[in-house]
């Protein structure tokens, strides 16, 4: 009798699988918006090769936290990312994301974040924060740093600047993928968004309040999500100054939890979610892949 070997349907055929389609419509609630989704998301799929090729499970989960941030996946917007790290896909936020969300609180009178040119660093106060003159003038030098900045609708400010070599340090030590030669680096192809990003994320999370919604996205970020909704940095196994992440609150990412997590990881107004594996079913590859309908304008979603 031949050998019969088990077969990791790949995203293309996954999402059609009623199991995906249940499980996004349940999440999502809303015909519509879930069609909308799968249109995008396939998109995003579609348009980079070695996302293919990931755990589509990982694809989906990510997607769905960026659906449930109100962040729109298209990577030319800037706001988050899906990034294939070997066979698995992360969710990346972008600074713009940052920005978003802390406008959203109402709690920011000023916040932003850009780089410093050769020429607009002047030095420092007399309390140690750094001095800048910006013009336009100095547009065309080479970019020395990067610097963050915020104030609060009470009055409350404060910034941040790292120089150009304080950042390359910082993603040398916390990111396996800054030294990658694989074919998508972010760190490579995008280093001053990167940057800015950082330089951001560290104001943000040493300095200012963040809302609920702040918390779960920085403690998701550069994160592998898994199927019982925990988290796996992979690109960033040492975790520097993330949030202390409840894990147990009620959000699309722990929707998908399934009943191993420990008890401890519980809390009291926990309510009862779905296993994202009980809706996993085996995916039949073959019948999938010979089903010739279009799905370009999403998953054909029963009323």
């Amino acid at each position: 009798m031949a050998n019969i070997t088990t077969q990791q349907p790949k995203f293309s055929v996954a999402i059609k699988s009623d199991a995906y389609q249940k499980l996004i419509n349940d999440t999502l609630g809303d015909k519509e918006v879930a069609r909308k989704f799968v249109a995008e998301i396939s998109s995003v799929v579609s348009n980079n090769p070695m996302l293919s090729n990931c755990d589509a499970a990982s694809i989906l989960s990510a997607g769905l936290l960026a659906q449930s941030l109100n962040m729109p996946l298209a990577p030319a917007l800037g706001f988050c990312y899906i990034v294939p790290y070997g066979n698995k896909a992360q969710f990346q936020l972008g600074y713009k994301s940052l920005i978003q969300m802390s406008m959203r609180s109402g709690q920011f009178q000023r916040l932003g974040v850009r780089e410093v040119h050769q020429g607009e660093y002047v030095g420092q106060d007399e309390f140690g924060d750094d001095l800048f003159q910006f013009s336009h003038d100095y547009d065309a030098n080479q970019i020395v740093g990067y610097y963050a900045y915020f104030q609060l609708s009470n009055g409350f400010k404060k910034t941040m600047y790292w120089t150009t070599e304080q950042v390359r340090a910082h993603a040398k030590k916390y990111s396996k993928s800054f030294a990658s030669t694989s074919a998508t680096n972010v760190w490579r192809d995008n280093f001053d968004t990167m940057a800015c990003k950082t330089v951001l994320k560290l104001l943000l999370n040493r300095y200012a309040p963040m809302s609920v919604e702040m918390q779960k996205a920085i403690a998701a970020d550069q994160a592998v999500i898994n199927k019982d909704g925990t988290y796996s940095y992979v690109d960033n196994e040492e975790e520097v100054e993330a949030p202390k992440k409840n894990t147990s609150r009620k959000t699309v990412n722990n929707s998908l939890r399934g009943n191993e997590q420990e008890e401890s990881q519980r809390i009291a107004e926990e309510q009862n979610t779905n296993n994202f594996n009980d809706f996993i079913d085996p995916v039949d590859v073959k019948d999938a892949e010979e089903d010739n309908k279009d799905y370009s304008d999403g998953l054909p979603f029963a009323d």
